[in-house]
């Protein structure tokens, strides 16, 4: 079985020395989770319901990290307009005026589009966070269900178990890796710290040397 590479991710970012460092080896590690994806999807022969233009679960609360947060608005930065960046920005700014006032639970209760998602598909693909990479489904009818009926959090989602568990175990291996290292571990709800990121460039600053990079977001309680 392909395994995630978590010493290669550690190794890298002990000699990364700018914020490009980082990024590449964080891009390095979503490669690596992609392959490990797809062999488990190939060793177990499983069908995924999942298809471009689906975007029922882009109206759940996703969970990230501080520098998966800071990958997505650098690639911003480099693949989106100035006009695109300022329609962006008014989506965050509503996103997180909607989402702040809300606990983790009332949010993952009600259907809230990502500011991400344009015309029906992810704006961000190529650089989007380990837990959209992990999610999938094996039933769209599933997905439709739980997009319905949102309060529903009893209703098991249509996951292939093996799949879950392998992808889930890779992602808190490269959890621990940032962890270990002193970097920050708090669980951010993406669309509050991406705007936070993309407005304070103090919170780079703050994740760089330890620290809790955003103070504003909204923060999912671990465990």
């Amino acid at each position: 079985m392909f395994e995630y590479p978590a010493p290669t991710l550690a190794e890298n970012l002990r000699h990364a020395q700018t914020s490009e460092d980082v990024d590449r080896a964080a891009q390095e590690a979503l490669r690596c989770f992609d392959a490990l994806n797809a062999k488990t999807i190939e060793k177990s022969a499983v069908t995924l319901a999942c298809r471009e233009g689906c975007s029922l679960c882009c109206w759940l609360r996703v969970d990230v990290f501080a520098h998966e947060v800071f990958l997505l608005a650098r690639y911003l930065g480099s693949h989106f307009s100035a006009e695109e960046i300022s329609e962006l920005m008014t989506r965050l700014e509503a996103h997180s005026e909607r989402v702040l006032p809300l606990t983790p639970f009332e949010h993952a209760t009600q259907n809230v589009p990502c500011p991400l998602l344009r015309e029906g598909r992810c704006s961000v693909y190529a650089a989007r966070p380990h837990s959209c990479r992990r999610h999938h489904s094996l039933d769209l009818a599933a997905c439709q269900f739980t997009f319905d009926h949102p309060t529903d959090l009893e209703t098991p989602a249509a996951h292939d178990r093996n799949l879950f568990r392998t992808l889930t175990e890779a992602m808190q291996q490269g959890v621990e890796v940032y962890a270990q290292l002193g970097f920050d571990p708090t669980i951010y709800e993406l669309g509050t710290a991406l705007e936070e990121a993309l407005t304070d460039p103090e919170c780079w600053r703050r994740w760089w040397h330890g620290e809790r990079a955003f103070l504003r977001a909204s923060v999912t309680p671990a465990g």
